[in-house]
């Protein structure tokens, strides 16, 4: 069984866990960024908004478009798929930018981590809904059962544990260096386009 493998899941031997019969915080680390982006649009598309994202791409720090028809302006997300590192201010301060370059108030940042306390504090000062994993978790709570297993659908849609290439939308592929090292997840493009993005761990997104 290869490193990136056990990685993936934590366990040895395992490719990947079978998915989830019922919402845990388990969804979260079975799945890769891009599967985490797209439950997070259907979650908040629940609620009766209109959703936008793009697959992969530079998108200017939004990565979903919240359109309401009892609001003029939409609302954004910023998605951040980390297992156990905390979100910082930093990362807040930078999402604060986005929110002023859109000329927008608030704005929702949703990870499957945690926040700092200063970057809870910087969040609720600036009009920013810092969704954490037990936030998203409640919030999932709330939607009814049908919505909720739609919900895991999407989560564990496809390969949902190998990553996405940010470049390119594509699944990534297993590397390992000619010279001997740490394998990696390399962007199954490399040898059309050259994309040379990788990660060495499924939350480096």
């Amino acid at each position: 069984m290869s490193t990136l493998k056990k990685e993936l899941t934590g366990e040895t031997g395992e490719v990947a866990h079978a998915p989830q019969r019922a919402w845990s915080p388990q969804v979260f680390e079975d799945i890769e960024w891009r599967r985490f982006e797209a439950l997070c649009e259907t979650l908040f598309g629940q609620a009766g908004v209109r959703t936008e994202s793009q697959s992969h791409g530079a998108d200017g720090g939004v990565d979903i478009w919240l359109y309401s028809a009892h609001s003029p302006k939409p609302m954004i997300v910023q998605c951040k798929h980390w297992r156990r590192k905390p979100v910082g201010v930093q990362q807040l301060r930078e999402f604060f930018g986005v929110l002023k370059a859109n000329d927008l108030q608030y704005g929702t940042f949703a990870t499957s981590s945690t926040f700092t306390d200063d970057a809870l504090v910087f969040a609720k000062a600036n009009g920013i809904n810092a969704q954490d994993q037990s936030g998203l978790l409640r919030l999932i709570g709330t939607r009814t059962p049908e919505q909720q297993q739609a919900l895991l659908a999407v989560a564990y849609e496809g390969e949902y544990w190998k990553p996405t290439c940010v470049n390119c939308g594509v699944k990534m592929a297993e590397r390992k260096p000619k010279e001997g090292g740490t394998p990696f997840w390399g962007c199954m493009n490399y040898g059309k386009t050259r994309c040379r993005f990788k990660l060495y761990t499924v939350s480096d997104r």
